[in-house]
């Protein structure tokens, strides 16, 4: 009886075996022969270099270089012992550091996992020979970004970073897979779909050992679209240079197109940290410094008041609105009665009489709130848009802000109170709610440069053999008598012995500008310079920003006098 059992048993058993192989061996022969196949040839990427960025002058800025890593694929490693010493000898690794590559490809012990980055050629060459009998380690290439001139024109380039494991379900069917690096802000992240490359590779068949057998196919990568900017590097030097130590921006633009010319925001950085290996305690120092903001470009992403060199918007508003003329005068003694409340001007004596050149020349705030409270805040609030402020300027940059453009809905929403005439007078010298960009008063002057049109800033002029059609300038209607009003008081402001932005003044150049010093809540007073150049022919617009620069008239003032300087050498006025 006990052996009748056994034998039945025994049958079951066989029988379960051999249904198991029939259904592995034939009713599942297709799926097991696809992973067969799939584990006998494997890929070899070969990464798509990035498109290279040139400036105006074609002088390439922002390349691309070949770079060489080694990559371990856990669930091939066939001898731990050889492979160990293969990248002692060749790669100088130390037993702990073997230990740790080992340790870290195995906890993704299905995918490679980089383990030494841009290694020499040559060392790459012997491992690549190596592992032809070494299972498990592989090089590949891709191609390294290099800034070529470090933190100079940082914002304007950006920075890249790897793609993370969370965003690559969402990336991986645009061709980026791990390892890929990726634009996260400026012009690389702006423009990443026209820069990328397309990822090409070997396709090898491998034995059950994982040794290759043979190539079996190769797609050439395909590099991504080149940019040519306006930029021209050598003025962006100098801006850079030129605002030192500061805390703030520079930005240069040709007033009849919106080209930029130089775009500079300090503190800087060097994007190349983001792309090389080892420098990990680096980014994280960069990406959490709160205080100097070194990676927020300060020229588009920041806001500020304005201060004095809004008063140009008040000016023309109310010459538009007909509440003033040429010979409107308001006598200034030092501070303006709005029923027991005063408002100061930064002359304690005051300026005496006043007409609307006097008071944007010596930039009398008793002058301004007169007209600003003839105006009221309505067409305060309209001329302020009307200049192009409250909004982006969509200069193709990212993380660009629009500041805000206040009016009397505008506080209800977000303050929940009425407007007070009061704050009419402070949104008249450019204080208060008011909140704006460098670049807006950038875009602000250019209206003043070149008759009365809000062009649309912008850093790109070509992308690969493509010109790119820039928008139009929009004329803002507002008369001749206006503007030359206007452009006569920021004459003035640099030429004239009494102007506050007299430091400005070019031999051989006439220069027109507007300084402004900025009431601050956190500290000392922020400084501004804006201008043109030459006055005539307007071809060169700047503004300076310092956080924190004390006035307007010193410092903002001689950066923008350097500036004038190397454009006039470089021939651009």
């Amino acid at each position: 009886m006990r052996d009748r059992i056994l034998i039945i048993a025994l049958s079951i058993l066989f029988a379960l075996i051999v249904t198991g192989l029939f259904y592995n061996q034939i009713l599942r022969y297709s799926y097991y022969s696809k992973m067969s196949r799939n584990n006998s040839i494997r890929v070899l990427p070969i990464g798509g270099s990035r498109g290279t960025i040139y400036d105006r002058n074609e002088k390439p800025l922002v390349t691309s270089r070949l770079s060489f890593d080694a990559v371990i694929s856990y669930q091939e490693i066939g001898d731990r012992r050889r492979l160990a010493e293969l990248l002692s000898n060749v790669l100088g690794m130390t037993g702990e550091q073997i230990m740790n590559a080992f340790e870290k490809a195995g906890r993704r012990p299905f995918a490679g996992v980089i383990i030494a980055e841009d290694i020499p050629k040559d060392k790459a060459l012997a491992l690549e020979e190596a592992s032809f009998d070494t299972s498990g380690l592989d090089i590949e290439t891709k191609a390294k970004r290099n800034y070529i001139y470090k933190h100079f024109g940082c914002h304007i380039f950006g920075y890249l970073s790897e793609v993370t494991e969370a965003e690559l379900d969402s990336l991986k069917d645009d061709g980026y897979r791990m390892h890929d690096m990726i634009g996260r802000s400026g012009l690389e992240k702006y423009y990443e779909g026209s820069l990328k490359g397309v990822d090409g590779g070997t396709q090898i068949e491998v034995d059950n050992r994982g040794h290759q057998t043979r190539v079996l196919g190769m797609k050439e990568p395909e590099s991504g679209q080149d940019l040519y900017l306006t930029i021209d590097i050598r003025l962006q030097i100098v801006s850079d240079k030129l605002l030192g130590d500061h805390k703030g921006a520079v930005v240069v633009m040709d007033p009849r197109n919106g080209e930029i010319l130089a775009l500079s925001s300090h503190p800087t950085f060097d994007p190349n940290i983001f792309v090389e290996h080892n420098t990990s305690s680096q980014r994280m120092e960069l990406l959490t410094d709160n205080k100097g903001r070194p990676m927020s470009n300060k020229a588009i992403s920041s806001t500020y008041p304005p201060g004095s060199v809004f008063k140009i918007v008040t000016a023309s508003a109310a010459l538009e609105e007909k509440k003033i003329t040429h010979n409107t005068r308001f006598f200034c003694s030092g501070v303006y009665k709005l029923g027991s409340a005063g408002f100061h001007c930064w002359k304690d004596s005051g300026h005496g009489a006043q007409n609307v050149v006097e008071g944007l020349m010596n930039s009398c705030n008793v002058f301004f709130y007169n007209i600003g409270r003839a105006l009221g805040v309505d067409r305060l609030e309209t001329f302020t848009k009307l200049f192009g402020y409250g909004k982006p300027t969509d200069i193709d940059l990212t993380d660009e802000v629009g500041g805000t453009a206040p009016g009397k809905d505008w506080k209800v929403a977000h303050k929940k109170g009425i407007w007070y005439e009061g704050e009419t007078l402070n949104y008249a010298i450019g204080q208060g709610y008011l909140s704006v960009t460098p670049i807006q008063v950038l875009r602000m002057t250019a209206v003043m440069a070149n008759n009365g049109n809000l062009v649309h800033p912008h850093v790109v002029k070509k992308i690969g053999s493509n010109e790119l059609q820039n928008q139009k300038p929009k004329d803002l209607g507002l008369r001749d008598d206006t503007l030359r009003e206007v452009r006569t008081g920021m004459f003035e402001a640099v030429n004239n012995d009494s102007g506050t932005a007299k430091r400005t003044k070019l031999s051989g150049t006439i220069v027109a500008g507007k300084t402004g010093t900025a009431q601050n809540p956190h500290g000392r007073t922020h400084a501004w310079f804006c201008g043109f150049a030459p006055f005539s022919d307007p071809k060169i617009c700047v503004v300076v920003f310092l956080e924190h620069g004390g006035k307007g008239g010193v410092e903002p003032a001689a950066i923008a006098r350097g500036i004038f300087e190397e454009a006039k050498n470089l021939g651009y006025i």
